[in-house]
């Protein structure tokens, strides 16, 4: 009986033990279970997420200020993969902005819990704006009556402080305190600086004559910034000529056998002669060896379509032709691509009322289309606004002199950046300055 007693407790024991081994090994096998669990290495390009996916996009679309008709469209994409675990967050993000001249962009990608990167580019476009005169914004602008010689004015000769009947000036833009002198009977162009006593002969100078490194009555000039060179009206050797600033022994014939009165170029490069003896205004574009009639060239007339002595010309914003129609006492203005011309100013023969003018010379137009004209015989300068019958005198008007507030044949015509107006004083072999009048 005892030894029954003690077996079954045995045996108790035993399948105790049996169930604790048991449960043992079912627990180990579960959480053998639960550390096999896939994990996702954060930023692998190879790596499997397990359980659910995310994906939101949003697009705006801007429209850039002072840009008409420009559309920039950002996009900003949110990628969000999880599992049970969390293993992998990947974030992109794209910006752009577009403004007038500037655009920056600016991208972060593949953005992880370990890694940043940003990239950016930038672009820049500079826009070259034109300086605008000072009376922008006076319809009846006002200068002074008396001038004051910038340069010259020390009788006529060849002396460095002297001139000998000069007829035109070019004053460079972004040098207001510069001009070139078409100093004609010296044969030579003189820069002069703002204070100076004396000029400097930058072209010819060597005698009259028809050599490359001579002039003969030299009647225009224009500075071309670009080439860093003047473009000269050489009357006397009927050509037209380019002289390098930087090299003076190289210039370049680049019009021969023209009868050339004056000259300018407009804002693409192109360059505009007339010729008084064709009675006519040639455009040559960069690069062409040909030209274009673009006024006249109809023989010598008074018909809308005919020119007679076509001296100073000056182009416009719009490319229309102001020419100084000097012996049918007027000026024309000939639209691009015009068969005839339009009177803006005179057209009512020689005389000394307002409404008429004798041996038009000099001409260039302001902002508000007024047009100045050097009225030569009757020494004075003339205002004519859009659409008006009649001039005003700017300056001179008070009888041929040599006091600062009189000329003998006022000439070529030009304003300072500030709105000063500049006269070349044929005769009296002088420039004169005369100071725009702020109100």
């Amino acid at each position: 009986m005892r030894k029954r007693v003690i077996f079954s407790i045995i045996v108790a024991i035993l399948i105790i033990i049996a169930v604790a081994i048991a449960l043992t090994v079912v627990l180990t096998r579960r959480s053998s279970t639960i550390e096999k669990t896939t994990t996702t290495s954060a930023g692998s390009p190879d790596s499997t997420s397990i359980g659910t996916a995310t994906t939101t996009t949003a697009i705006a679309t801007t429209t850039s200020a002072g840009v008409l008709g420009s559309t920039s469209t950002g996009i900003t994409t949110t990628t969000t993969t999880t599992s049970t675990t969390t293993l992998t967050t990947t974030t992109t993000t794209t910006t752009s902005t577009t403004t007038l001249t500037t655009t920056t962009t600016t991208t972060t990608s593949t953005t992880t819990t370990t890694t940043t990167t940003t990239s950016t580019t930038t672009t820049t476009t500079t826009t070259t704006t034109t300086t605008k005169l000072m009376f922008i914004n006076n319809t009846n602008p006002k200068w002074t009556s008396e001038g004051y010689t910038f340069a010259g004015g020390n009788s006529y000769g060849q002396a460095l402080n002297q001139l000998h009947y000069p007829r035109s000036i070019f004053i460079v833009d972004n040098d207001p305190q510069s001009i070139y002198i078409a100093d004609t009977g010296n044969h030579r162009i003189v820069e002069w600086k703002y204070n100076a006593s004396n000029g400097q002969i930058v072209a010819g100078g060597n005698g009259r004559g028809n050599r490359l490194d001579q002039l003969s009555d030299p009647t225009d000039v224009f500075f071309d910034q670009k080439n860093d060179s003047l473009i000269i009206c050489d009357q006397g050797n009927r050509r037209v000529i380019r002289w390098f600033l930087q090299n003076q022994t190289d210039p370049q014939i680049i019009i021969p056998d023209i009868s050339c009165g004056g000259l300018t170029i407009d804002n693409n490069g192109d360059l505009y002669v007339s010729d008084y003896n064709m009675n006519e205004v040639r455009r040559w574009s960069i690069g062409d060896i040909n030209s274009t009639i673009i006024a006249g060239g109809n023989g010598k007339g008074q018909e809308l379509n005919q020119l007679n002595y076509p001296t100073r010309i000056f182009v416009d914003r719009d490319y229309s032709v102001y020419v100084s129609d000097a012996e049918n006492y007027r000026v024309m203005k000939w639209i691009k691509g015009a068969e005839e011309g339009i009177i803006v100013a005179g057209g009512r023969g020689g005389g000394t009322s307002l409404d008429k003018m004798y041996m038009t010379n000099g001409v260039i137009v302001d902002h508000l289309d007024n047009v100045y004209v050097s009225d030569m015989a009757n020494n004075r300068v003339i205002r004519w606004a859009k659409g008006s019958q009649e001039g005003t005198i700017v300056v001179g008007g008070n009888g041929s002199g040599n006091q600062s507030n009189q000329f003998i044949g006022p000439r070529g015509l030009s304003f300072d950046q500030q709105g000063n107006l500049f006269v070349v004083d044929m005769y009296n072999s002088r420039v004169q300055k005369f100071n725009i009048d702020i109100v």
